[in-house]
């Protein structure tokens, strides 16, 4: 039994460093710049311009209606037409119709970022897929993104051949243009 110590100590010791001796190669790409220049990912971008100002448009024809309504307010109490219950029952709809807007507008923005997501995870999948091949196809152990999204690079250095840019808009069928990206 003494002797079956030091031998497990021994192999302890040694799975470790087997693990170690395992290459770890990393990879790097620019993912904003992929997804710039992907053809889905700007069809993306039309739609939700397009689904952004039919929003805005329905939120200009409420505001639209709301001064519309709140003009005719004002025009009648300049006229002295109103009694006291008038007045109060059109600052109760025009705070109705204010409070139906300031709604509006937020649920515009929800939907907005409703619509996003749910365009983008099809593109986002897809381009992830493209990186996985490309990264198990070169043999490489993590691929890191380069820049946040607020264009800080991450990255501040590392060897060109391990950009993988390229090879992932290769497998994304994007054209690439002369001199790299």
């Amino acid at each position: 039994m003494i002797k079956v110590f030091p031998v497990l100590i021994l192999f302890s010791l040694l799975v470790p460093a087997m693990s170690f001796s395992q290459q770890v190669k990393i990879g790097y790409t620019n993912i904003e710049i992929i997804l710039y220049q992907m053809p889905k990912a700007q069809q993306v971008e039309k739609t939700l311009a397009t689904f952004q100002k039919k929003l805005e448009e329905q939120l200009r024809v409420k505001q639209e209606y709301a001064q519309a309504k709140l003009q005719e307010f004002l025009d009648a109490q300049e006229a002295g037409s109103l009694t006291d219950a008038d007045k109060e029952v059109r600052m109760t709809e025009l705070n109705k119709l204010d409070g139906e807007i300031m709604d509006f507008a937020k649920d515009s923005e929800d939907k907005l970022l409703m619509k996003r997501e749910e365009l983008l995870v099809p593109v986002l999948e897809e381009l992830q897929e493209a990186i996985d091949a490309a990264a198990s196809e070169n043999g490489y152990t993590y691929i890191l993104n380069q820049t946040t999204s607020a264009g800080v690079s991450t990255i501040l250095f590392g060897p060109e051949e391990n950009d993988i840019t390229e090879i992932v808009m290769k497998k994304l069928g994007i054209p690439i243009a002369q001199g790299g990206q």
